[in-house]
């Protein structure tokens, strides 16, 4: 049974979180924010615009952020589905460290510490950045325009287009250093060291520390027991890093794409790039070349690959449940703390989500006239109206007249008596 869902207004306008647990096995998908046009625009829904999202991330208080790669940002989405700029400005590329005057340059990856700090591969600065919950901006590690493979402490260490990074209970951070074909990670006191693979060598070899080879690894998680899993990308694989280094293969076959389901070596990817944990111990992968998200589970000594959204090669931007659902190279991934999962599709300009959320019903007067008006990336909501509140309430539906204009549907209705107006989600 699908929970009661809405949000009302009358004078004064309230809006009501709903969600869905993430159990089946078909995962159920909407979009939760932005449209298929690019661009920088704040807002509710499909009011807001992206550029080329590429990361995306949850802090602890289940707010989302995402770095809007193309525009050189990083976007806040509230719970309530607001969308908002929380650093960088649009189109303005740099590396500026402070405030409202800080600069990025095409960010990819984007991670969260459980002070709600935040942390940004800074890709084509070959950067790390650190934002605080106030939106101030410093240089992690590494030097802007400076591309290369150093191990140091904050400013003297050097990366190669970093695309991914995830962060640990200690603070430390981890970093897929993609053009190096390296893991690093940076300690919480900045001091930088290469843990996996050999700068400037790519391939597909297992081993401890250098002797791993990757080929553009980028989307990257960790465990609670420090384990790494990477996106390898364009090996088509999964791979596991112990904390002491030592790097196996535990989905798809190197340099062999595709998108076959199946256990280990016999599953296929094709360019996957996200990837997240979750608390039941899955992972679940963007895997971009095939417009799917798959998810791969521990069963026994077998790692079992399964597609749980999106079909393979048909890109689009339908929600929907398992096949139903559509992505256009989806890219970044994320799951909150309830388990609900975020996905940065990068070729859509939208943050699409197995959550709810209540889309928020705006108003505004004209003449004698009350206008209604919501994003239409609230599908499947129908505007109601009732005479009262409280559990007497009889809400009937209200959704002739109803029309687009733009992003938003809309309603226009005479100021005649008191009427209450809601979205429910039936």
């Amino acid at each position: 049974m699908r929970p009661n869902c809405y949000s009302s207004v009358f004078i004064t306008m309230l809006a009501l979180g709903c969600v869905t647990p993430l159990h089946a096995q078909s995962l159920s998908i909407r979009t939760l924010a932005g449209t298929a046009t690019p661009g920088a625009t704040n807002g509710f829904g499909s009011n807001a615009r992206f550029n080329h999202p590429n990361g995306i991330a949850a802090d602890s208080a289940g707010n989302i952020y995402i770095a809007d790669t193309e525009n050189g940002t990083i976007r806040k989405i509230t719970t309530s589905g607001f969308v908002s700029t929380f650093a960088g400005l649009a189109g303005n590329y740099g590396s500026a460290d402070g405030g409202a005057n800080a600069r990025f340059f095409g960010p990819q990856g984007i991670a969260a510490d459980s002070a709600g700090q935040l942390f940004v591969a800074d890709t084509a600065n070959s950067t790390i950045r650190k934002v605080t919950p106030a939106g101030i901006v410093s240089t992690f590690a590494g030097s802007a325009g400076i591309p290369n493979s150093l191990d140091g402490a904050g400013g003297s260490a050097r990366f190669f287009h970093p695309e991914g990074l995830t962060v640990d209970s200690g603070g430390n951070v981890y970093v897929s250093d993609t053009w190096n074909h390296t893991i690093r990670k940076i300690t919480s006191g900045g001091t930088v060291s290469t843990l996996a693979g050999l700068a400037g060598y790519f391939g597909a070899a297992n081993g401890t520390n250098s002797k791993a080879r990757f080929n553009r690894p980028s989307g990257i998680t960790i465990d609670g027991a420090g384990n790494l899993y990477v996106a390898d990308t364009l090996n088509h694989t999964i791979r596991k890093v112990t904390p002491s280094g030592d790097v196996s293969t535990l989905a798809g076959l190197p340099g062999a794409w595709g998108s076959a389901d199946g256990s280990n070596t016999t599953a296929r990817f094709y360019l996957p790039q996200g990837i997240a944990l979750s608390p039941a111990g899955d992972l679940y992968v963007g895997d971009s070349g095939n417009q799917t998200l798959r998810k791969v589970s521990l069963l026994g000594t077998n790692w079992a690959v399964t597609t749980v959204a999106g079909l393979t090669g048909l890109a689009g931007s339908t929600s929907g449940t398992g096949t139903g659902a559509r992505f256009y190279f989806p890219s970044g991934i994320a799951l909150d703390s309830a388990g609900y999962l975020y996905v940065a599709d990068m070729a859509n300009n939208e943050a699409r989500t197995t959550r709810v959320v209540a889309p928020t019903l705006q108003y505004s007067r004209a003449g004698n006239n009350l206008v209604l008006s919501w994003p239409t990336s609230a599908e499947g909501f129908n505007l109601e109206q009732s005479a009262n509140l409280g559990p007497s309430a009889a809400w009937s539906l209200a959704m002739t007249g109803v029309f687009n204009i733009g992003d938003n549907f809309v309603r226009t209705n005479t100021l005649t008596g008191i009427a209450f107006y809601r979205l429910h989600l039936p």
